[in-house]
């Protein structure tokens, strides 16, 4: 099943600090982002997609997360050499 490429929208209303919002609309008229709302769908869109990768994870590796020795095979497989060391926040 394909999702449809515009789906429908909705309006709600948010409340963020005015500190946040002032910096949001600051980035939007600099060209930094297209919209304040655009900005925040974009987020929630990246939430879900690392939530799913997550799953997708946990479900690979039961109980803990990839080792250096995944990271060093899929580096290998992707083809990135060098500076591959990243912290793990994760």
């Amino acid at each position: 099943m394909t999702e449809p490429k515009n789906p429908p929208k909705a309006k709600t209303a948010i409340t963020l600090p005015q500190e946040v919002l002032d910096q949001l609309k600051e980035r939007e008229a600099a060209g930094q982002i297209a919209s304040v709302s655009g900005h925040i769908q974009s987020l929630l869109q990246r939430e879900q997609e690392s939530t799913e990768v997550d799953a997708v994870l946990s479900r690979l590796f039961p109980g803990d997360r990839p080792g250096p020795e995944h990271e060093e095979w899929a580096a290998k497989a992707l083809g990135i050499t060098g500076g591959t060391e990243q912290s793990s926040a994760a």
